[in-house]
C-alpha cells in the first residue's frame, strides 16, 4: 500500500486537464479584454478606471463566498462539494465567455462601458466558482510538497501545449473582429469538455467528506488568526498585479518591441521566451526544491529578477544599447521560474489550520485569499492607465501614431512598475514562517492527522472498494 498522499494517475491527469480552460478562458480574456475594451472600443480612461474599481470590488467578494459555498455543500446529498460546481458550473463559465466579446454599441460610451462591466463581473463570477474550486482540489488530494509541485508543473505545462498556439494565432488579431469571435466559440467548447473531464477524473477522499463545517464567520475568523496565510496574502497581491501587468498589456509591448527591433517575429520570439523560458525557470526551481526550500528560491530568484529589469530597464533608456531588450527579457523570464510555487505555498497555511481545528477548509482559505488579493488584477491596470494617459500614449493608434513619450511610460510600465512590486512582494515571503523546521514539523502532525481520519473512515463503514481505490 503506498501512501494516500501520492496522486493517483488518473487524478493528475484530471487535475492537469483543468489547466486546459484556465489557459483557454482565463488567460485568453486576461490577454484580450483590456485591449478590447481599452483599445478597440476606445472606453474612455475614467469609465476604464470606474469599471476596474467595481470589477475589483465584485472580484474580491465572490471569491469567499464561493469558498464558503463550497465548504458547507452538503456532501451526502451532492456526493461532492467541489466537483458539483466544477460540473455543471463549467459550461456557464464559458457562455459568460463568449459573452465578453460581442460588444453592445461601437459608438455610446454608456453602453460599452455597462457592457463592459457587466460581462467582466458575469466572467470573474463563474471563473471564481469553477477555478477557485478546482485548485481546491489539489490540496486534499495530496499534502506532500513535491507531489502538489509535480503536478502543478504538470498541469502547467499541459495548459502551455494548448494554449501556445492560441495565444500565437490571436495575437494579431483585434478582439473587435468576426474572425476572432469564432476563433472563441471554439475556445468556449472545447473548454467545457476538458472541464467535464476534470470534474469525472477528479476525486475527493472521503476520509474528509465528514470535516467539521464551520460558519462563514468562524472560517473567516480563522484565516485572519493564520500568520502564514496574512503574509501570504501580501506577497501574492504583488503577484496578482503583477499578472494583470504581463500578457494583458501585451499589445502595448508589442509597440516597443517593434520600435526597438523592426522586422523580428516579435510575437513567436516573445512567446518563445515568455512560454518555453519560463518553463525552464520552473524546472530548475523544482530541482533546487528539495535543497533550498521554496521560501529560499523565491528569494533568491526574486532578487535577481527585481535587479535584472531594473538593469534592463537601464540599458534600453540609451537607445544605442536598445537591442538588449531580448537578452534582458529571457533573464528575467528564467528568474521569474519561482512562480511555480505561487499556488502550492499557498496551501501550506491550509494545512496548518487542518492541523490547528481538525478540518479541512480550502474553499474558504482560497476564497479569503481572493478577498485580499484579487485586487491587485485590477490595481495593474488602474496604475498602467494612469501611466499611459500621462505619457501620451494613444488609445488604438499604431507605432507611427505614438509619441515617443509614449515609448517612454511603456517601458516605465513594463519593467519599472513591476521590479517595485516585485521586490515588495519578496519582503513578505522573507517573514513568511512555514519554512525549514516548522514546516517539517507542522507536515509530519498533519500525515498522522491523516492516517487517524483514514483509519476513522474505514472503521466506520468505509467500503473495501472505497479503501483499494485510494490506495491507487
Amino acid at each position: 500500500m503506498r501512501s494516500s498522499e501520492k496522486l493517483s494517475r488518473k487524478n493528475l491527469w484530471g487535475y492537469a486537464f483543468g489547466a486546459i480552460p484556465t489557459g483557454l478562458l482565463g488567460f485568453v480574456f486576461s490577454f484580450k479584454y483590456i485591449e478590447f475594451f481599452f483599445d478597440d472600443l476606445a472606453l474612455l480612461p475614467s469609465y476604464f478606471i470606474i469599471g476596474q474599481i467595481i470589477y475589483m470590488t465584485i472580484n474580491s467578494l465572490n471569491d469567499p463566498l464561493s469558498g464558503q459555498l463550497s465548504d458547507r455543500t452538503d456532501r451526502e446529498r451532492w456526493g461532492s462539494r467541489r466537483l458539483i460546481y466544477i460540473k455543471y458550473g463549467g459550461p456557464i463559465w464559458a457562455l459568460t465567455f463568449l459573452l465578453v466579446w460581442f460588444p453592445w454599441s461601437l459608438t455610446n460610451q454608456i453602453i460599452i462601458f455597462i457592457h463592459y462591466v457587466v460581462t467582466i463581473c458575469l466572467f470573474d463570477t463563474m471563473y471564481t466558482l469553477v477555478i477557485l474550486l478546482w485548485l481546491a482540489l489539489l490540496p486534499e488530494m495530496s499534502t506532500d510538497i513535491d507531489e502538489r509541485n509535480k503536478a502543478q508543473f504538470f498541469a502547467t505545462v499541459l495548459g502551455t501545449v494548448v494554449t501556445l498556439p492560441v495565444f500565437i494565432i490571436i495575437a494579431s488579431i483585434p478582439p473587435n473582429s468576426d474572425q476572432f469571435r469564432v476563433i472563441m466559440f471554439v475556445l468556449a467548447a472545447i473548454s467545457t469538455v476538458f472541464i467535464l473531464l476534470t470534474a469525472s477524473m477528479c476525486e475527493e477522499r472521503p476520509e474528509f467528506q465528514s470535516d467539521k463545517i464551520f460558519t462563514l464567520k468562524e472560517s473567516i475568523i480563522a484565516t485572519f488568526r493564520s500568520r502564514a496565510f496574512l503574509v501570504y496574502a501580501g506577497f501574492y497581491l504583488c503577484q496578482n498585479m503583477l499578472g494583470s501587468l504581463g500578457l494583458s498589456y501585451f499589445f502595448v509591448y508589442l509597440l516597443l518591441l517593434e520600435s526597438i527591433t523592426p522586422g523580428l517575429d516579435i510575437i513567436l520570439l516573445f512567446f518563445v521566451i515568455y512560454f518555453i523560458i519560463g518553463y525552464v525557470g520552473n524546472i530548475i526551481a523544482i530541482r533546487l526544491q528539495p535543497k533550498w526550500g521554496m521560501r529560499r528560491i523565491m528569494l533568491r530568484f526574486g532578487i535577481i529578477r527585481v535587479i535584472g529589469s531594473l538593469v534592463l530597464l537601464f540599458l534600453i533608456l540609451m537607445p544605442a544599447l536598445e537591442w538588449t531588450i531580448w537578452y534582458g527579457l529571457v533573464l528575467v523570464t528564467l528568474a521569474s521560474g519561482y512562480g511555480i510555487f505561487h499556488i502550492p505555498m499557498q496551501y501550506l497555511a491550509i494545512d496548518e489550520d487542518e492541523v490547528l481545528h481538525g478540518s479541512r477548509r480550502e474553499g474558504m482559505f482560497i476564497g479569503v485569499m481572493a478577498l485580499l488579493t484579487r485586487p491587485g488584477t485590477s490595481l495593474g491596470p488602474i496604475v498602467a492607465t494612469f501611466i499611459l494617459a500621462a505619457f501620451g500614449y494613444v488609445q488604438g493608434g499604431d507605432l507611427a501614431a505614438q509619441p515617443a513619450s509614449a515609448l517612454l511610460g511603456i517601458k516605465i510600465l513594463w519593467l519599472l512598475v513591476p521590479a517595485v512590486v516585485a521586490a515588495i512582494s519578496l519582503i513578505f515571503i522573507y517573514f513568511y514562517p512555514l519554512h525549514d523546521e516548522a514546516l517539517a514539523e507542522m507536515q509530519e502532525k498533519l500525515e498522522k492527522l491523516h492516517e487517524e481520519k483514514r483509519a476513522a473512515y474505514l472503521s466506520s463503514g468505509g467500503s473495501a472498494l472505497e479503501s483499494e481505490e485510494m490506495d491507487i
